[in-house]
């Protein structure tokens, strides 16, 4: 019987678990769950994380981790994203989890987040070449890409400071969204090719959307094309509804209905930019990244 994995990613919107085994050179999914306690919440500088945001966070590691146990995982990777890399009491609240659930969770740079989800998107979606990853987070919006020079290609890894929560909590108008965004924007307008592949909840959530799907179907999601044009229509069409009209479009998770339109607003930006067509839309993503991690370490 393969090893079994499990994989938690704790952003600032939701926390997520995958429970998979890698076979055949592809992660084979056994359970994933989605809990939506944004831990970002009301978060400053000055005070960081809240206690109500970090209790809700607590109550789902503690559900996870009696997950993981009855799934029978042998190894595990807890990484935690943009609001926790951000606040000053991180380390209490890592101390917390260590101490309640007795996970270790990781606090990971903006850059290790972007090759995670690199890493997942490029074993899920092999025949994708020179393809730049976007993560619209809660937080940050991550890219990755290949840059070629004279001593061959890196991997750029870029995290920018801008999600769906941040943007939802302190809106700024089109004109400082692309202020942020600029900078590696023109870093991607100029690559030869910009194959633009997008991750996370605001992307996958829009590929539902557009397909009008009543139930969430990953396979309908994963590698669905995406229109630029498409995710217009969409952003003015919930631009329109109030947060409860919202809820009732097919295809977007209720929970997500308040933060949404920044979501889209930062994914029509970046295409508007960059005047590509269309994003093709993954559902592997960091959770994927940390499962190779773990499986590729193991066989060392």
């Amino acid at each position: 019987m393969s090893t079994k994995y499990a994989a938690i990613d704790i952003g600032t919107n939701s926390a997520r678990l995958l429970v998979a085994r890698v076979e055949s050179g592809r992660v084979v999914p056994e359970f994933f769950t989605l809990r939506t306690c944004r831990i970002g919440e009301g978060m400053t500088r000055a005070e960081g994380l809240q206690p109500e945001p970090v209790a809700r966070t607590l109550r789902v590691l503690r559900e996870y981790r009696q997950l993981i146990r009855d799934y029978g995982v042998e190894k595990e990777r807890v990484v935690a994203t943009s609001a926790v890399r951000e606040a000053p009491n991180a380390a209490e609240f890592v101390s917390q989890a260590r101490e309640e659930t007795g996970f270790n969770v990781e606090v990971i740079s903006g850059e290790e987040e972007a090759f995670l989800n690199y890493l997942g998107v490029c074993r899920a979606l092999p025949n994708l070449k020179s393809g730049v990853v976007v993560d619209i987070g809660g937080g940050s919006t991550e890219f990755t890409y290949l840059v070629s020079g004279s001593s061959g290609s890196r991997l750029c890894c870029r995290s920018v400071p801008i999600g769906a929560v941040r943007l939802t909590e302190k809106p700024l108008l089109l004109e400082g969204i692309l202020a942020l965004l600029k900078d590696v924007l023109e870093e991607i307008k100029h690559l030869p090719q910009k194959n633009l592949v997008g991750v996370g909840g605001t992307i996958t959530n829009l590929a539902a959307i557009d397909q009008s799907l009543a139930f969430y179907d990953p396979e309908k999601v994963h590698g669905y094309r995406l229109s630029t044009d498409a995710v217009g229509r969409i952003l003015f069409l919930l631009a329109a509804k109030n947060k409860e009209e919202r809820k009732r479009v097919p295809g977007l998770q209720p929970e997500r209905a308040d933060i949404i339109v920044a979501g889209t607003t930062i994914l029509w930006a970046i295409l508007g930019y960059l005047q590509v067509p269309e994003i093709v839309v993954s559902e592997a993503d960091i959770l994927h990244g940390i499962i190779w991690e773990l499986a590729e370490g193991a066989s060392n």
